[in-house]
């Protein structure tokens, strides 16, 4: 039988949508203050940071964090959500290029994926 691309792309769509309200169900239980301070966490003990680091990073991981909350929780469709959040989230990189060395900005961009996993841990507790 044959699908049409319509058939096929609204499919993909959904499932999409389905597979990403799944892995943001911690991040729509949880305060941007909550975010922020598990995100400055992982950071300050990766990036090895020192107090004043830590504070002025804390910082932007609330401002930040509070940015994507009327995103987050909004009623937009997931796509646009996540077109949002991740303008929202280059802004961010780009604070944080002015407040950590480039090594530190270096670690910080390779280990994304690992903040990901410690932030869902982190709040799912």
């Amino acid at each position: 039988m044959h699908s049409s691309k319509p058939t096929v792309a609204l499919f993909l769509l959904l499932f999409i949508s389905a597979a990403n309200a799944e892995d943001r169900a911690y991040l729509l239980n949880s305060t941007p203050t909550e975010r922020a301070a598990s995100q400055t966490r992982f950071m300050q003990t990766k990036l090895n940071l020192s107090q004043d680091e830590v504070i002025k990073i804390q910082a932007i991981n609330q401002a930040y964090a509070e940015k994507i909350e009327p995103v987050l929780k909004g009623s937009s469709f997931s796509l646009i959500k996540m077109r949002d959040i991740k303008a929202i989230l280059e802004q961010k990189d780009n604070t944080l290029r002015n407040v950590l060395t480039s090594e530190q900005f270096d670690i910080y961009t390779h280990a994304k994926d690992e903040l990901k996993q410690a932030l869902e841990q982190d709040l799912k507790h």
